[in-house]
């Protein structure tokens, strides 16, 4: 073969994969340059419907397209792919969803692109986010042929499972060919790519060898493009799987319970059926997911202070005692509630439902360990969490693959709401009370305070309630949770990798989902989690998003303090809150991003209003490590 020829079918194999993958969803790629994956970036690049950004650090880009991958999820979350195509092009179905059920875009996973060696290496904490978080993600890593591996050659390590079992798919497709068959291999592997992501909810890996040279000519560019073309017509159609029944045991155990309480974790999975049976019943949920979709629920004021907020179902609920209507409702406040034994005893439910991964807080988690009641755990994706190891009852698939509309399970409300009316009343008071006393500190403070940026930022930014709440990991979620006024963060939806739980990538994760949405994004992150993902500002400037990034400084690891450690010498400095010295201002002013700060109560406001007419934005918030870890204590 002429080493021309060889390029040019590299560059064909590409278009192949690419437009095969394109027409099962694929719109997103984050490709990181490098010479081995020229066919790829050339295929994608050139490709009319597939939108490419160009990601120096390729861990940077794999955290982007997971970040985009949840955005994506959440927009399409009712969406179930159809059954497959066989060894062949892909057939259409005979129908698709209506207009009034059907998601405006079907889910898909973001692309991940990069060339051989370490490059793709640096995409593991992407994988493993997206494994334990239930993401789709697709990774194509470029790889050097077979007679160059285990020579010592230059970029070359063993790409084969090089995620190991974290991947819910691998494939390694071998050098290009123009056997037919190996082409219909493609578009089955396309098929295959984004239907294993989705359905198994997880990271999937191909790898892709190419043998020099790389680089095709025009013509070769040009009569792929012009292939490309003639095949955008070829759009595959799905159809979304009715919901299942929800077994009988579960009935039974919703027939029978006086006090069932919903638990819903941070996850990104659909939970809306859920949730409507429960505005309807007047079941409380302890919801740590936000708002998730425009049609969730609406917020219902619970009297009390500005910080409080509850859920009004459909129909509301008597009070007993009354015979007012008392809404069901949702708090992010549980974990402050739940740090009294005495309210831990009188709050102690005969039925958990729990969905969207495990609580964040340590209070809610031993909250769980200790109340002897049935829980009920559905099953998000392979790796949904029970670190309480306290689930009695384990349901295969989502909340969102369950029916609760079904006149069966609704047909339990007439019969349970008065009992579960009394059951939401006791978490209204208490929530009311805890907030009330959260109120009065705050108020108290005269210093900056972690707590102070929630509770003044977030009503300011919950003036757009299409925005996007991304938060980091440590203190950050906790204290979202803890300190954010209620009506705010129960209708913002929240981007969270809560998989894993790492900082790393949160930056980047934030930015693929304001890239892959129509959002605007508002990132809360520890200034060590930002250091830590600091590659990820290159070029953002000139990225199509809006993205405001709020940063905690209290110069160090403070979450460590939380330990039971005898006292703070300096090792324990040095080694666990590893302080820093970097002036966020440099990095911001280096990288041309807008920049402000703050650090007394009363400059938050003006500082984020200083922000407001940039697209692009960073606001430090310098504050008071000592009187933050009081004020988080003070309640318990």
């Amino acid at each position: 073969m002429l080493l021309s020829d060889r390029a040019g079918l590299s560059l064909k194999w590409c278009f192949h994969l690419v437009d095969a993958l394109r027409r099962n969803g694929l719109r997103e790629a984050f490709i990181s340059p490098g010479s081995r994956s020229t066919p790829l970036t050339l295929a994608l690049i050139r490709h009319p419907e597939i939108r490419c950004h160009s990601v120096l650090d390729e861990r940077a880009a794999a955290f982007m397209a997971l970040g985009a991958g949840k955005e994506r999820m959440r927009a399409a979350s009712t969406y179930t792919p159809a059954p497959g195509p066989g060894p062949g092009p892909a057939s259409t179905s005979v129908s698709a969803p209506s207009p009034s059920t059907a998601p405006a875009s079907p889910p898909a996973p973001a692309l991940f692109v990069c060339t051989s060696g370490t490059a793709a290496a640096n995409a593991l904490p992407a994988v493993v986010e997206a494994r334990m978080s239930g993401t789709p993600l697709i990774v194509l890593s470029a790889d050097r042929p077979p007679s160059l591996r285990a020579t010592g050659s230059s970029q070359t390590i063993d790409q084969i499972k090089l995620f190991g079992e974290y991947p819910v798919f691998f494939f390694d497709t071998g050098e290009p060919s123009e056997n037919g068959d190996d082409l219909l291999r493609l578009d089955r592997l396309g098929w295959q790519a984004v239907f294993y992501s989705v359905s198994r909810k997880g990271p999937v890996h191909l790898n892709l060898p190419f043998r020099k040279p790389l680089e095709p000519n025009a013509d070769q560019i040009r009569q792929c493009v012009e292939t490309i073309g003639k095949r955008q017509h070829e759009e595959i159609k799905t159809v979304p799987e009715a919901p299942r029944p929800l077994p009988k045991e579960i009935i039974t155990l919703l027939s029978r319970c006086r006090q069932p309480l919903v638990i819903r974790g941070s996850s990104h999975h659909d939970a809306r059926s859920l949730l409507a049976f429960c505005d309807e019943a007047g079941i409380p949920v302890l919801n740590e997911a936000g708002g998730q979709s425009d049609d969730d629920a609406h917020i219902h004021k619970v009297t009390g202070s500005q910080n409080t907020a509850g859920k009004q179902g459909k129909t509301g609920n008597p009070d007993p005692g009354t015979g007012a209507h008392v809404p069901s409702f949702r708090t992010n406040h549980h974990s402050l509630v739940l740090q009294g034994d005495r309210t831990l005893n009188e709050l102690s439910p005969d039925l958990i439902l729990r969905i969207g991964g495990d609580p964040v807080h340590r209070s809610t988690l031993q909250a769980l360990a200790d109340w002897r009641s049935p829980q009920v755990v559905f099953g998000d994706h392979a790796d949904t969490k029970d670190a309480t190891l306290s689930a009695t009852h384990y349901l295969s698939g989502g909340a969102g693959d369950y029916d609760f509309s079904d006149p069966v399970v609704r047909n339990i409300i007439p019969d349970r709401s008065r009992q579960w009316s009394r059951y939401g009343k006791l978490w209204m008071d208490s929530v009311r009370d805890t907030i009330r006393r959260l109120d009065e500190l705050l108020g108290n403070e005269s210093r900056l305070t972690d707590a102070h940026v929630y509770a003044q930022l977030l009503p300011l930014i919950g003036a757009r309630p299409d925005t996007l709440a991304a938060v980091s990991n440590s203190f950050p979620i906790r204290d979202y949770l803890q300190f954010g006024p209620q009506d705010v963060v129960q209708k913002l939806p929240l981007l969270a990798n809560r998989g894993a739980s790492g900082i790393d990538g949160v930056t980047a994760t934030a930015i693929g989902a304001g890239l892959a949405g129509t959002r605007p994004v508002v990132l809360f992150t520890g200034d060590l989690a930002f250091l830590h993902d600091a590659s990820a500002l290159n070029n953002l400037m000139k990225r199509d998003l809006s993205l405001k990034i709020v940063i905690l400084n209290n110069r160090g690891g403070t979450i460590f303090r939380m330990l039971p450690f005898e006292n703070h010498d300096q090792n324990y400095i040095d080694f666990f809150e590893t302080p820093q010295q970097v002036e966020p201002e440099d990095l911001a002013r280096a990288h041309r991003i807008p920049f402000a700060s703050s650090d007394t109560p009363d400059s938050l406001a003006p500082a984020w209003k200083s922000l407001e007419a940039h697209r692009i934005g960073i606001l430090e918030c310098r504050t008071d490590t000592e009187a933050s870890m009081r004020l988080r204590t003070s309640l318990s």
